[in-house]
């Protein structure tokens, strides 16, 4: 872990420095400070706790549907908060504390639905599959009306900025509105390492050696929901980090989850940090923090599973 940790401290001491104002280590103005302790570290610290919470959300329903292609949004969580968002912006301006609230509130209420309903097509790891997927569906076509019926000329752009992902403005306020339930997620799914590894032999075998399945699945999913619901409302949708970042860490330390799952909060972090300083720092306006994502993730995940089909196929 000393690897991961080290290079994590790397990338968040040059993010400090970095950006379309570089800041000199060896000479602090007053404008200096001010830009370092109440604008970038508040960010720096956001980003690195959202990408640790999305990559171990991810690591979490990869586990839990012994599927290494699902995803944060696998039961609704990003679709449910991102309709939350549209919803307070529309009726509330852009207000970042009811678009935050709001965003955390539906998150949680998706999965929550997605559980609800899985239990009407079987209390499996299918029937949640399947509820997830058809949650997802229904809360992503109502941001498509929601998107539809807003001002063209004032909403509408809100929204559209929302919905791509940024960083831009985070304060510490905002650190304390994420820091209780991002914390609590990231937490508890560190601390369930080592039953992922129970979990991913099998439900028959998993409750021979004692395990209670449902309760630890139960627990997962509402550590899994909190962290991905929180750092959708602080961020809004930031796609890859948690699909992608599971499987760098991976490849780096196998698949023994008392190693894999601090390695995936420790590279999902990064990853993040990694991206925002792109997104502020290349173009003279702030880019969307979801076009860098999908584009280092999707060449990332590529390279990935095009090298584990050479290494099955050998």
């Amino acid at each position: 872990m000393k690897k991961f940790l080290t290079l994590y401290i790397l990338v968040f001491i040059g993010s400090l420095f970095a950006g379309r104002l570089l800041l000199n280590p060896l000479h602090f103005s007053t404008l200096s400070k001010t830009i370092l302790l109440d604008v970038r570290l508040p960010r720096i610290i956001i980003a690195s706790l959202a990408g640790a919470g999305l990559s171990l959300a991810g690591l979490a329903f990869q586990n839990l549907f012994r599927n290494y292609l699902a995803g944060p949004n696998i039961v609704g969580a990003s679709s449910g908060a991102a309709f939350g968002a549209v919803l307070a912006i529309l009726f509330f301006s852009f207000n970042p504390l009811y678009i935050q609230l709001s965003s955390f509130i539906f998150g949680i209420i998706a999965v929550t639905i997605a559980y609800k309903m899985s239990k009407l097509v079987g209390n499996g790891i299918v029937g949640l599959l399947l509820a997830g997927i058809a949650v997802s569906a229904l809360f992503t076509s109502m941001v498509g009306m929601a998107k539809y019926m807003a001002d063209p000329y004032d909403k509408l752009p809100t929204i559209v900025f929302w919905l791509l992902g940024s960083f831009s403005g985070m304060r510490w306020k905002d650190l304390l509105f994420l820091l209780f339930p991002i914390s609590i997620g990231i937490t508890g799914i560190v601390l369930l390492r080592w039953p992922f590894n129970i979990l991913s032999l099998g439900d028959s075998e998993a409750k021979s050696l004692g395990l209670n399945v449902n309760i630890y699945r139960k627990v997962i999913i509402v550590l899994a929901a909190l962290s991905v619901s929180s750092a959708t409302a602080i961020g809004g949708i930031i796609g890859w980090i948690g699909l992608v970042s599971p499987h760098i860490a991976r490849l780096l330390v196998g698949y023994d989850n008392r190693r894999l799952v601090p390695a995936s909060a420790f590279v999902g972090a990064t990853l993040l940090l990694f991206c925002d300083d792109i997104a502020r720092s290349i173009a003279a306006t702030e880019l969307p923090i979801s076009v860098i994502t999908s584009l280092i993730g999707a060449p990332l995940l590529i390279l990935i599973l095009a090298r584990r089909f050479k290494y099955v196929k050998n």
